[in-house]
């Protein structure tokens, strides 16, 4: 991506402003030890030098800043799971990591997580945004990934649940049909997340450049339609709901899911 397209702040999904709120400002204090009045410039900062690595709209809105695991209907079945039975969790696509120090943060041991992403760089801004580099590298919890690397998923320990926050939609329609099927491969009981979604469906010119000119979006509908397809009813959507979302220069449709395994591993 150009240095001009990077620098770019025009676009419809580019917000000045970090939304903070209270919650926002509870969690980097108590998380990361960062005070009210520092925070909006140390939010500043690191979204500056993410977006001028990556112009992805959800570098531009913030979203990094909604926590977005709190949303799968099934988060209240993750932390019971992982913090009180043994299960494990991949954030696949994790950028930042910010679902992964949610996770942390409402009670789930280290040894229950990994987060992976195609670029090292996000791995490491994320360790300065949430202060946490020290711990996050010996415990090893994040790890680059690409997951059309045969060999790196020959490699990974399936998790029972795999997290998959604005990933999906980041490709076109025969492209994700393969993305879920190699996410079965990484988990045993379910797959939930949240992307870009829309009530009519079909396959959108993209305004970055990563990783193909098309995305395809989905209703909730030709969600499941596409899961029972490429997996043969092994995996069946549970849930899938469309809930538009605002902010001061766009709207968006965002596709909520959760997808179960019917042959747990």
């Amino acid at each position: 991506m150009s240095t001009e397209a990077s620098a770019d702040k025009n676009i419809s999904f580019y917000v000045n402003e970090p939304p903070i709120n209270s919650d926002v400002e509870t969690f980097f204090a108590n998380y990361a030890s960062i005070p009210s009045s520092a925070l909006r410039e140390h939010l500043i900062n690191i979204r500056q030098r993410a977006w001028e690595k990556r112009n992805y709209p959800c570098l531009g809105r913030w979203a990094f800043l909604d926590f977005s695991i709190q949303q799968s209907p099934i988060y209240q079945e993750i932390l019971d799971q992982c913090k009180n039975h043994g299960a494990t969790l991949i954030d696949f696509g994790c950028c930042l990591g910010q679902d992964i120090r949610q996770l942390v943060y409402d009670g789930v041991h280290l040894d229950r997580l990994r987060g992976y992403d195609l670029e090292s760089f996000f791995i490491e801004l994320g360790y300065e945004l949430f202060c946490d580099g020290e711990v996050m590298k010996e415990n090893k919890i994040f790890t680059v990934g690409d997951i059309f690397d045969d060999d790196f998923l020959n490699g990974v320990e399936p998790a029972d649940y795999v997290y998959v926050g604005a990933f999906i939609h980041l490709f076109d329609t025969p492209t994700q049909r393969e993305v879920c099927r190699r996410l079965t491969r990484l988990a045993k009981r379910a797959i939930t997340g949240r992307q870009v979604g829309a009530s009519i469906p079909g396959e959108y010119s993209r305004t970055f450049d990563f990783p193909s000119s098309k995305s395809m979006r989905h209703s909730p509908e030709t969600f499941t339609q596409m899961w029972n397809e490429v997996t043969e009813c092994a995996w069946q959507v549970e849930s899938a709901y469309l809930k538009t979302a605002y902010n001061m220069k766009s709207t968006n449709e965002r596709l909520t899911f959760v997808v179960r395994s019917h042959e747990q591993k």
